[in-house]
């Protein structure tokens, strides 16, 4: 999962992509709390991969074409991303040394621990355990993240469409054996697995990219005039497609199908379902009393996703403790993390990330007035 600016121009939040994108994170929470739940929470990655393709493109294209260099867009990136890692990697440190005085079989050696948080401390995947990312496993999709945004600014920015498309293509082809050898799209986030988890990024990613450039008001209106919309600012309709979308992307992660059908269909939902979900997204919003909800979950996606690993097994043994079923579990699990969540937005991310916004423009002010 990743962090996503606003997109723009010419169009407010997308609400549609807000409550696809936090029902995603809630899918992959409920898979690794309870993999019968969202038996295919694990490719929600890939749809959020098309979608950090399409809102990047859509948000920093104008400033790459007034001369943002590589430096400014990655520093806008880490502070973007590095406060919420940081916190689901000092969540997992907790959990890991808490293991270690209790003597529990699962806990690292000091050495790894050591080593994993110099390496995962940079962002970077750590050679200390067969996980890129062993105290907190689904940061693994973050650095395969931090490797598009560079891809983006160095080099997709420059590339035509049809090179896009024949990244795409490569990427598709070189992915589709290797998920049906596995039998599943559950493969990227170990050592070893580098080269598919490349492959996913490559094509979504630049799926999302693709989904970008296309005309701005397809499928949209533009504001002639009125109040609270600007003549020429984009007006998507809304709708109940708005809210089917949101609700599909759930239904499609919770699916389960027969064991033999499951990489067929990972591939189904990595290929074609995220991309079309995406752009239908774009186009069109949810019904008016849906829109909060979604655009709350949406807020929140992020967070969820950073944090929920280190409160899986405590979560476990609680309900194990209450002797409650699974629905009932999900559901308070759920309830937490999403308070959680919300809990870290706003205590947390959002001052912080105020703080390096403030402190990068500041120094590029001061860039600029030495160049001048």
């Amino acid at each position: 999962m990743k962090a996503l600016p606003e997109a723009r121009p010419g169009a407010a939040r997308y609400v549609t992509l807000d409550g696809m994108r936090g029902l995603a994170a809630i899918a992959v929470a409920l898979f690794h709390f309870d993999i019968y739940l969202m038996p295919h929470g694990y490719v929600a990655v890939d749809f959020f991969f098309v979608l950090s393709g399409f809102v990047l493109y859509r948000s920093y294209l104008p400033q790459f074409r007034e001369g943002m260099g590589v430096g400014r867009f990655m520093a806008q990136r880490f502070a973007r991303l590095y406060p919420l890692f940081l916190l689901g990697l000092m969540l997992g440190l907790a959990v890991a040394v808490q293991q270690m005085i209790v003597g529990d079989h699962q806990a690292p050696s000091t050495s790894d621990l050591a080593t994993t948080m110099l390496f995962n401390g940079l962002m970077l995947p750590s050679p200390a355990g067969l996980p890129y990312y062993p105290l907190n496993v689904p940061s693994w999709s973050l650095f395969f993240e931090i490797v598009a945004n560079l891809a983006l600014i160095v080099l997709i920015f420059r590339l035509p469409r049809f090179a896009l498309l024949a990244i795409c293509v490569v990427s598709a082809v070189g992915m589709v054996p290797i998920i049906l050898d596995n039998g599943s799209g559950n493969i990227g986030a170990l050592w070893g697995e580098h080269g598919i988890a490349f492959l996913r990024t490559a094509f979504s990613f630049t799926f999302g990219v693709i989904i970008a450039m296309l005309p701005e008001g397809l499928g949209r209106r533009r504001a002639s005039s009125g109040i609270d919309k600007a003549p020429g600012e984009i007006v998507r309709p809304s709708g109940w497609l708005g809210l089917a979308c949101i609700a599909a992307i759930g239904v499609l992660l919770a699916l389960p199908v027969p064991k033999e059908w499951n990489a067929a269909y990972d591939l189904a939902i990595i290929l074609v379902f995220s991309p079309v979900l995406v752009f239908i997204g774009t186009c069109i919003e949810p019904v008016r009393f849906a829109a909060p909800a979604a655009a709350f979950v949406g807020e929140v996606s992020y967070a969820l996703y950073a944090v929920h690993w280190s409160f899986i097994e405590p979560m476990r043994a609680a309900v194990r403790e209450m002797g409650l079923a699974p629905i009932p579990a999900a559901g308070l699990f759920l309830a937490i993390m999403l308070t959680a969540a919300w809990m870290a937005v706003r205590w947390y991310d959002l001052p912080l990330r105020r703080k390096l916004t403030a402190m990068l423009r500041r120094e590029a002010r001061a860039a600029h007035a030495l160049g001048a």
